[in-house]
């Protein structure tokens, strides 16, 4: 790691993991705000201590942008490999993702929050900071007044449930949520921009996933296919496992978990018509009750295989790849 900079002007420093941090680091965008009461109170010493720090869409509308802290690594779509989406990180190498005023602009945060996930060590933060919906935007519904390009309003009701969907279950734990809304001018009405704090603050702890899953049937959420939600908490777990060399475990998961299917379709007819419609996280569903019965099929493996690379599942498309290749392989 690069030595950390010298204060500006002689001002106080903090230290933070390994890092010196001063009070006059030139912080730019949203995070200006309030990076001296996070360095003074301890918040960034407390969740954003580690050596690999990625600051997501730290640039913004700034000319000459500064990551959030000396010895963070500012991602933004010039990034090397870094196509807005999916981040150039090995899994499990980096100690915090944050990301201040970016998700309300991800079309799918389903994929940007699983990614921030993904690349995360066991043990290591998400810190994510968004507008308010009743501080900042002042408003029941989109578009907003003051930003074109927000794709959703937040309360911490709704951020908290964004990462409910998009994570399966006892993957993390909340650690921290805040209204922060320090100096916020409530006289100031709907016609014109908030001053102040009009954020909401919301920190994750990466955790190992327990060996057992949650029992009975998980609910259908509004607005979101219920074969997604039972894909990462039962599919996904079951490949992680597979993936530990624990091949049992694959056909008891789906076993248990084929009740879910549709009554008087087969599952292979169920798994060609979400193919067909491009809903790859539902196709793989399918595909995979169908190997209960034909664990030896190399053409259902191959069609989990590419349902789950659709999905952008890599990791367990390959496994299911190499299935495939070897049974075809050991075919008379």
């Amino acid at each position: 790691m690069p030595d950390d900079p010298p204060p500006l002007s002689g001002a106080p420093t903090h230290r933070v993991g390994n890092h010196n941090v001063p009070e006059d680091w030139p912080v730019t965008g949203e995070a200006s705000r309030s990076f001296l009461e996070k360095l003074r109170g301890g918040f960034y010493a407390t969740y954003m201590a580690g050596d690999i720090v990625l600051d997501i869409g730290y640039r913004g509308s700034v000319d000459n942008p500064s990551p959030v802290l000396p010895h963070a690594i500012g991602i933004d779509i010039d990034y090397p490999g870094y196509d807005g989406s999916r981040l150039p990180f090995e899994h499990g190498t980096v100690d915090t993702v944050y990301s201040s005023h970016m998700l309300e602009h991800a079309a799918d945060y389903v994929a940007t929050i699983r990614d921030w996930h993904r690349v995360l060590r066991v043990g290591g933060f998400i810190v994510c900071v968004v507008p308010h919906q009743f501080l900042y935007e002042k408003r029941w519904r989109l578009p907003s007044r003051w930003n074109g390009d927000h794709k959703r309003f937040y309360t911490p009701a709704s951020l908290l449930r964004e990462f409910e969907v998009a994570l399966p279950p006892n993957t993390y734990r909340v650690r921290h949520v805040r209204d922060q809304d320090s100096g916020y001018l409530y006289d100031v009405g709907p016609e014109e921009h908030a001053g102040g704090g009009y954020e909401i603050e919301l920190v994750i702890e990466k955790r190992a996933a327990p060996s057992w899953t949650l029992a009975g049937t998980p609910p259908c959420e509004p607005g979101r296919d219920m074969n997604a939600i039972w894909f990462d908490a039962a599919i996904r777990g079951a490949v992680d496992e597979i993936l530990r060399r624990r091949p049992g475990l694959w056909r008891s998961a789906l076993s248990r978990l084929a009740r879910f299917l549709s009554p008087g379709r087969t599952m292979r007819a169920c798994a060609d018509e979400a193919r067909a419609e491009g809903r790859w996280e539902r196709a793989a569903r399918f595909y995979a009750d169908a190997l209960i019965e034909q664990p030896g099929s190399a053409v259902l493996w191959g069609r989990v295989a590419e349902a789950l690379e659709h999905a952008e599942y890599r990791e367990e498309a390959a496994f299911a790849r190499r299935r495939a290749s070897e049974l075809r392989r050991a075919a008379p």
